[in-house]
């Protein structure tokens, strides 16, 4: 999973990065959402308890891995841990560049993600009408982007994991189970066409 492989390899080091796994209810609530076409953060009763990052476009083809890439991209606008460099803020800042996406893949305690597409035949995005816009919506649990929080601890890798990963640790993550489980979660685990693509978020 590209979001694993991007939060293994943050810098600062993460000391409790975890480990990211998929998750079917946040991939069906991030596909109700998606098929609304509506280019804003949602629904707002369940936004309270997850995080949210979106992208959309037309036009030229763009895999789910290129809009995961650019929300991590915007690392470039962040000084760990200081969010608010790069978070326009009104009246006081309202233009800028933003890095929230960023912070919410690299969030270390968030640990379940679920992703949907969809192709929405007209879309207002920004106050233009978009024509075949493609949605991409990924939901996250538990959510990330507190006020005045890093996003994650750093160290050595892995030497701040909850107990409840029992000392396990791949790839700079905290981890438990079995390298094969972790196959079977990207390869065989689950129904539709979200986990065939699963090396695209």
């Amino acid at each position: 999973m590209l979001h694993n492989k991007l939060r293994g390899q943050v810098y600062p080091v993460a000391s409790n990065m975890e480990y990211m796994t998929w998750d079917d209810e946040l991939e069906r609530s991030a596909h109700a959402w998606a098929q609304q076409c509506i280019w804003d953060h949602g629904p707002s009763a369940l936004i309270r308890s997850i995080g949210q990052n979106l992208a959309v476009h037309w036009g030229r083809y763009r895999s789910p891995a290129f809009h995961v890439q650019s929300w991590y991209d915007e690392v470039k606008d962040y000084t760990y841990p200081y969010p608010h460099e790069c978070n326009p803020w009104c009246p006081e800042k309202c233009t800028g560049s933003m890095c929230t996406h960023y912070t919410q893949i690299v969030w270390a305690t968030t640990n379940k993600i679920g992703c949907a597409v969809n192709v929405c035949k007209q879309m207002n995005v920004w106050g233009e009408i978009w024509e075949n816009a493609v949605y991409l919506v990924c939901n996250y649990s538990p959510k990330g982007n507190w006020i005045g929080e890093a996003p994650y601890k750093t160290g050595r890798p892995c030497s701040e994991c909850p107990p409840s990963y029992g000392g396990g640790c791949q790839n700079n993550l905290c981890y438990k189970g079995t390298w094969w489980g972790a196959w079977g979660t990207l390869l065989g685990g689950g129904k539709g066409c979200s986990k065939l693509m699963l090396g695209n978020f």
